[in-house]
């Protein structure tokens, strides 16, 4: 009976994790830190490393993605999915170093089959010339669900003072 009863406890909280674990919240969290892992570029690593991270940005942006962003004015709009692959393309050749690390997700919101992540994180991209993202930023990220997973739709940031 105590095995029993030790089993029924184990299955419930076994049950209990994966509910959580695969939540819309949850899912979309690790997407978002997924996102911000694929865009950090280490300056140690090589080219061929760096371009790797296509494979997982494709499997993360809609086939339409509006960019919202007060530091590079190029990057405002709204853009195919190919063409972000091919920005990243360029930026893992050109970027010395790229870094974006998650402070804090503030809120996550679903309502049905949209969801909004905002949150705070530390953005550094360093090109030959210039930075043109350094410093601290709140990110709203539109997220939409699509047949095989959430999807980016839109990512708007502003500059933290």
């Amino acid at each position: 009976m105590k095995r029993l009863a030790i089993s029924l406890v184990i299955l419930a909280l076994l049950a209990g994790f994966a509910f959580w674990w695969f939540s819309d919240t949850q899912v979309l969290k690790r997407r978002t830190q997924s996102l911000l892992t694929t865009l950090t570029l280490d300056s140690g690593k090589g080219k061929v490393g760096r371009q790797m991270g296509a494979y997982s940005l494709n499997s993360l942006l809609a086939s339409q993605v509006k960019l919202d962003t007060p530091t590079i004015k190029e990057a405002n709009g709204s853009f195919q999915r190919d063409e972000l692959e091919s920005a990243y393309s360029w930026l893992c050749n050109q970027a010395k170093e790229t870094r974006f690390e998650l402070k804090k997700i503030r809120s996550v919101t679903v309502t049905g089959d949209q969801a909004t992540v905002e949150l705070t994180l530390v953005g550094l991209v360093v090109l030959p010339q210039y930075r043109p993202v350094d410093g601290t930023f709140d990110v709203t990220y539109e997220w939409q669900k699509e047949k095989d997973d959430w999807r980016l739709t839109s990512a708007s940031w502003t500059q933290v003072p």
